[in-house]
């Protein structure tokens, strides 16, 4: 049965667990790649809240059954993928527990820089923006902070998503590294 089969009508019908199944399993493998691009071994010892990654498919889910019914319409990969990023900021499912790095700023900030990553990801995957395009330090720098420290509405993040563009990653931004010494 299609998404758009499973959303027609007032009642919400569950994600297949199949699919379910595969999602939770994508989101662990980009995690464990993702470790060693952050500077980490990749023998780091990390802690996955399977829990967690099953309410956040479920939620993202839910929230595409609404866009459905109640605007007819499908969201695209970048709404998608905020939602995503959304529900990971908001229920931290991914911790480093690695004795030899309980004192690595990283650490306390991996989840915001997981969903930096993957936005941009999918960002550059459906061409929204370079692929050459590298992020500037004090974006990634600022929306770290703010993924850390400022509430978001849904729909705020969403749009907050959307407007990221080439132009927008390599933009010049304050330095926050002073609210963290």
């Amino acid at each position: 049965m299609s998404e758009a089969e499973r959303n027609k009508n007032s009642k919400y019908n569950k994600i297949p667990l199949k699919e379910i199944h595969d999602i939770r399993l994508d989101f662990i493998k980009r995690f464990i790649d993702f470790i060693p691009l952050k500077g980490f071994p990749e023998d780091t010892e990390i802690h996955i809240s399977h829990y967690s990654l099953l309410d956040i498919i479920i939620r993202v889910d839910k929230r595409k059954a609404y866009y459905y019914f109640f605007h007819g319409m499908e969201i695209n990969e970048w709404k998608e993928a905020a939602l995503y990023a959304y529900w990971i900021l908001k229920l931290r499912p991914f911790v480093i527990t690695d004795k030899r790095f309980i004192t690595k700023k990283d650490v306390c900030f991996i989840n915001e820089s997981f969903v930096i990553h993957f936005i941009g990801y999918v960002l550059e995957k459906t061409g929204r923006i370079k692929h050459s395009t590298k992020y500037n330090e004090s974006y990634r720098d600022l929306l770290e902070y703010s993924f850390r420290y400022r509430n978001f509405s849904i729909d705020s993040f969403v749009v907050l998503i959307e407007s990221i563009t080439t132009e927008t990653l390599e933009q010049e931004y304050p330095d926050l590294n002073h609210y963290f010494s």
